[in-house]
């Protein structure tokens, strides 16, 4: 298991309401490996990864942010229900660590 993947494992599970992709119309930055696991990304309003249902076409292998998008208190979607709210502190943490692991990557 990757460091990122260990992140992943942080976030609380969440529902989204049937017809909910509020997190797909946000420009999302991919770590190198999350790119490699989920394809090309292009960003032209909303998120070419999703499919003509309005699901997510990568849902196994969407990065961070889409994961953490309705799980964190100051991330919320009025249309996903998480297990919890992380914290405000929780969600920088979180963010701090894989802002560390994708610039790594990147160096590599």
């Amino acid at each position: 298991m990757t460091e990122i993947q260990k992140l992943y494992l942080k976030i609380p599970k969440s529902h989204c309401k049937n017809g909910c992709f509020e997190c797909c119309t946000n420009s999302v930055q991919f770590a190198k490996e999350e790119a490699e696991r989920a394809g090309d990304y292009k960003y032209n309003g909303v998120c070419s990864f999703l499919d003509k249902n309005k699901k997510c076409g990568v849902y196994l292998n969407r990065p961070l942010v889409c994961r953490i998008y309705g799980a964190s208190e100051i991330m919320i979607c009025e249309d996903c229900e998480p297990e919890k709210y992380l914290s405000e502190e929780e969600t920088r943490d979180i963010i701090r660590e894989y802002t560390k692991i994708k610039d790594a990557q990147e160096r590599n």
